[in-house]
């Protein structure tokens, strides 16, 4: 088998895995997250790399770990090529032999010139494809690292492999990046739409279905207890009747932003249609939830509204039900739905609260 043969057997290796990619893409939204996981991937096939090699003799080995610890760090980023980084090390002194210091050295050094490439060459560089060409030639300059073994040697072997070594380090490069930005594009744009699926585009908050899933994966706390809050704009026909209906949209965005902004972390806010909207916190004592209502309705009743020169007031009434019992979404949203009821009854405004106290129900305005 030729020189070219065995060193692109891990790239192709690598490609195989592409639909894996948008695997790890749609599944893990942490940037941070994304960089474990792709790091394991190209540890995994560097290791691969290394353990079916090209034999030089005597300990010196000779396989695509420039290639795939440059390439981790162009396609996914810093964290990812030192993960990848560290396995390769550790495979390295695994296979021990001669050049064992060399082999260290060489994946320190493509690291390196991977990072400076990224950071400071390839933002400057408009095609891609002449970017990853560039930086497979460039990543080769490792090599130098063969210099710590005796010089008759490091040179004998750099004539025998240095043009299969650039060969496959540009062509690899630019495959990997073929491949690998194609799934990313797909992997973004298929998130978008999830993202455009579960949010309100008025008010930027999740909408109902958005809430529900959200909710669904978040775990309250038994401890405290957990709340649902529901809510609706006051007389918000007439708000649309008097000053029209863009005035309404503005109310409701402004409704949204001055909340979110009073939110603790942890709740999960959302437009549930219209006019109404849902607060759910999966962690609140009993003493905090009819503050917290009398707040929000403070929040939104006290400062006027502004749009297109118009000024006007408005106000929400709101409903809310909390427990510490484990409750099913719906009827935690049903039952904060009547108190909102009997808020509006009683005048408007205002927060009707529900409590759960071991099973007892007791109402508070």
């Amino acid at each position: 088998m030729s020189q070219i043969q065995i060193l692109l057997t891990p790239v192709i290796a690598l490609m195989g895995l592409a639909f894996l990619f948008n695997v790890v893409l749609r599944n893990f939204h942490q940037k941070r997250m994304e960089q474990y996981v792709f790091g394991a991937m190209f540890g995994v096939v560097i290791v691969l790399g290394m353990t079916n090699p090209i034999s030089l003799g005597d300990g010196l080995i000779f396989d695509t770990r420039t290639l795939l610890i440059t390439s981790a760090v162009a396609f996914v980023g810093t964290v990812a090529g030192a993960i990848t980084l560290v396995i390769g090390i550790a495979c390295r002194i695994a296979i021990g032999g001669a050049g064992i210091q060399a082999g260290v050295v060489g994946l320190v050094l493509a690291f390196v010139i991977a990072v400076v490439w990224s950071r400071y060459v390839s933002p400057h560089v408009k095609n891609r494809v002449v970017a990853d060409a560039l930086l497979g030639c460039v990543a080769t300059a490792s090599i130098v690292a063969l210099f710590i073994l005796p010089y008759e040697t490091a040179i004998s072997i750099i004539r025998s492999i240095i043009p299969t070594l650039i060969l496959c380090n540009i062509f690899g490069t630019i495959a990997v990046g073929l491949v690998f930005r194609r799934e990313v594009r797909h992997a973004l744009k298929t998130r978008a739409l999830e993202v455009h699926a579960s949010t309100d585009p008025l008010t930027n908050l999740l909408n109902r279905r958005g809430f529900e899933t959200s909710s669904s994966r978040t775990k309250y706390d038994p401890r405290n207890g957990h709340a649902l809050f529901y809510f609706d704009v006051d007389n918000f026909k007439g708000i649309n009747d008097r000053y029209g209906h863009d005035a309404g949209d503005a109310a409701l965005a402004i409704i949204a932003s001055r909340i979110s902004d009073n939110l603790r972390q942890g709740s999960i806010f959302s437009r549930q249609g219209g006019d109404e909207f849902s607060i759910y916190m999966p962690s609140i004592c009993q003493s905090d939830v009819q503050c917290f209502a009398d707040r929000i309705c403070r929040i939104i009743a006290d400062d006027p509204f502004q749009h297109d020169g118009k000024q006007f007031k408005t106000a929400i009434s709101m409903g809310s039900y909390w427990t510490k019992a484990h409750a099913d979404l719906g009827d935690m949203i049903d039952r904060a739905d009547t108190q909102l009821l009997l808020a509006k009854r009683a005048g408007k405004n205002r927060a009707q609260v529900l409590y759960d106290d071991d099973g007892k129900l007791q109402a508070v305005a």
